[in-house]
């Protein structure tokens, strides 16, 4: 269309549906790369698991399976990494809830895990929250120019926000490195501080890249390489601190709290970095951030009462299934709530005085008894002891009287 001096116009409603074409696409990309990340976990668990099977077990990287979990793994990544450049980050953070609500069914389907009522009750906390999450968001999301984003940078709000996470990061490392104060918030508040600046790169590289595809070329961009080196600095630093958290801790505490930990701080990034809540109404922050709630609620009812030492019947030989070495291995791998649950006997009520089973009946063990309660009482306060495991491996299995 034309206005008064022949000169073209856009509709007035074309740019608001551009913005809801981008919005989805991006949700597409996030939710499908969790998708594949999902399968890929339960690929390479599957194989690492059979690998145990072996009379002479190989390195897993020589097996064909395991590769083929990881390619799913890569190209999810790269599928959560192409969704900042169209969608908000304070939208796509949050959708990584896709990830443990579409394992808890595949691992169900294909490692014959147990679903139990409040797993599936969290998952529609999780999908529900989701909804929300995509129904308030930010609907004005835009690509930013390389000028754009160092413009951003030198923001009195920003330079602020750096110089507080700084300064917290600072705290957090005297704690850990000089107190020895070995917690589970002290290393996922590191991981977190962390991501806030993987976040903000990651949708700044995204943005230059979607930009140079469609004609305006970023090339010439020096902070095109400057956030792509701060991209995969933070990355591997968040990595050494998640696994030492993994390693240390019952992983029924470190997922969800990440994934609270990450989340929140995706979203201060947007806010500070990006500005994605400016021109929202207050309708639509609190029901986005209720919608945050909700997820983080699912996720802790999706990943609570697992038990990282059991396995899928048949997936294992029926040889000291619940070793020392086993459970150690698969703790310091995978997360409890990825491993496959025992569920073949009669479920032993609580507080029954119906005789306990023996060792020797370990395939009759019911899916639910008084040691699963143990790892309950791990908190994000716990502290990790040198020499020790997480506290969801009974003691009995080390020999200890």
């Amino acid at each position: 269309m034309t206005d008064n001096n022949n000169n073209t116009v856009d509709p007035p409603n074309e740019s608001s549906e551009t913005h809801y074409k981008d919005l989805m696409i991006g949700c597409i990309l996030a939710i499908g790369g969790n998708l594949m990340i999902s399968v890929s976990l339960n690929l390479q668990k599957y194989t690492h698991i059979k690998n145990e099977q072996r009379e002479q077990p190989i390195h897993y990287t020589r097996n064909p399976l395991w590769w083929f979990g990881l390619s799913l793994m890569v190209f999810g990544e790269v599928g959560n990494f192409s969704a900042y450049g169209f969608a908000p980050a304070s939208l796509v953070a949050p959708l990584g809830t896709t990830t443990v609500v579409a394992n808890m069914f595949l691992a169900a389907i294909f490692l014959k895990e147990k679903i139990k009522a409040e797993h599936l009750f969290g998952s529609a906390l999780a999908i529900i929250g989701a909804f929300l999450l995509v129904t308030f968001s930010s609907k004005t999301e835009t690509a930013l120019t390389g000028s754009q984003i160092y413009e951003n940078l030198s923001q009195v709000s920003f330079i602020v926000y750096i110089c507080i996470e700084g300064l917290m990061l600072i705290v957090l490392f005297i704690l850990l490195y000089r107190f020895k104060k070995k917690l589970v918030v002290v290393y996922l508040l590191i991981v977190s501080i962390i991501a806030s600046f993987t976040v903000i790169s990651a949708k700044a590289v995204s943005s230059m890249l979607q930009l140079t595809m469609a004609g305006k070329a970023q090339w010439y961009s020096p902070m095109l390489y400057v956030m792509a080196a701060v991209l995969g600095i933070t990355a591997i630093i968040q990595v050494k601190y998640l696994n030492q958290a993994m390693k240390n801790f019952d992983s029924t505490v470190v997922v969800p709290t990440n994934f609270v930990f990450f989340t929140m701080s995706a979203i201060m990034a947007g806010i500070i970095f990006y500005k994605e809540f400016w021109g929202m109404t207050a309708l639509q922050v609190f029901m986005f951030l209720f919608g945050c709630l909700m997820s983080f609620v699912g996720v802790y009812f999706v990943t609570t009462g697992r038990n990282s030492c059991s396995f899928s019947k048949g997936l294992v030989s029926d040889e000291d299934p619940e070793s020392p070495g086993r459970c150690r291995l698969t703790a310091n791998i995978f997360p409890s709530w990825l491993l496959a649950s025992i569920n073949v006997g009669p479920v032993q009520p609580r507080n029954s005085s119906l005789p306990q089973y023996s060792d020797s009946q370990n395939d009759r063990q019911p899916f639910l008894d008084d040691d699963d309660s143990d790892s309950s009482q791990e908190t994000i306060f716990s502290s990790a002891v040198p020499g020790t495991t997480p506290a969801h491996i009974p003691k009995k299995d080390f020999g200890s009287s």
